[in-house]
């Protein structure tokens, strides 16, 4: 994780390309869905506890040449606290929160500069997450994530962004704080969202 990390900060700092490269500032929005984070261990019928209908707003500063593109973005998630069935569900509103940085090296799959373009990425992000409700101390929590990137400009400076992402990372929960019987889970986190960019 550490070696991604310098990786990334590095591609930032020493441009490939500087006289074609570009920065980019784009924000986005959108919901997203989970599994994982904590479940029975000897009857998976019971359920399972896990954030709910997470919705993320994230704003990216990029450093964009015409085939790659690294980036560093901050997030704010809210979500929902969910104990889930196979047929039910008991859900907590508002129960979890979190802000978070990330780091993305993305690659140009089809398209050119000023054009219509989809991207690849790769990168971590980290996150600290709070409950809003009683109880639960805020904890810091490492995520490996990968996305699909569509970009349609709109004007000479601005394009639209649709971004597909998923993530994967340890479960939000402690041991001490599950119910007896119940494990700790691979955090999965996958989602939708839109936004607009602007290049300069």
């Amino acid at each position: 994780m550490p070696a991604l990390l310098l990786l990334l900060f590095a591609a930032v700092l020493l441009p490939l390309r500087p006289l074609s490269a570009q920065w980019q500032l784009s924000l986005l929005a959108g919901p997203a869905t989970t599994a994982g984070h904590a479940r029975a261990e000897l009857d998976p019928e019971l359920a399972a506890i896990l954030p709910d209908h997470p919705v993320s707003w994230s704003l990216g500063l990029a450093r964009e040449y015409p085939a790659w593109r690294v980036s560093l973005d901050g997030s704010r998630i809210t979500s929902d606290l969910a104990i889930r069935g196979r047929s039910t569900s008991l859900v907590t509103r508002d129960a979890l929160s979190a802000w978070g940085v990330g780091l993305e090296l993305a690659h140009r799959l089809h398209g050119r500069p000023a054009e219509s373009s989809l991207w690849a990425g790769i990168g971590a992000a980290a996150e600290r997450w709070s409950f809003d409700i009683a109880g639960g101390d805020p904890r810091w929590r490492v995520s490996l994530r990968g996305s699909l990137q569509i970009e349609v400009p709109l004007t000479s400076s601005w394009s639209g962004l649709l971004r597909a992402e998923a993530s994967v990372g340890a479960s939000l929960f402690r041991v001490e704080e599950l119910p007896g019987g119940y494990s700790r889970r691979a955090a999965r986190r996958a989602g939708m969202q839109l936004g607009v960019t602007r290049r300069w």
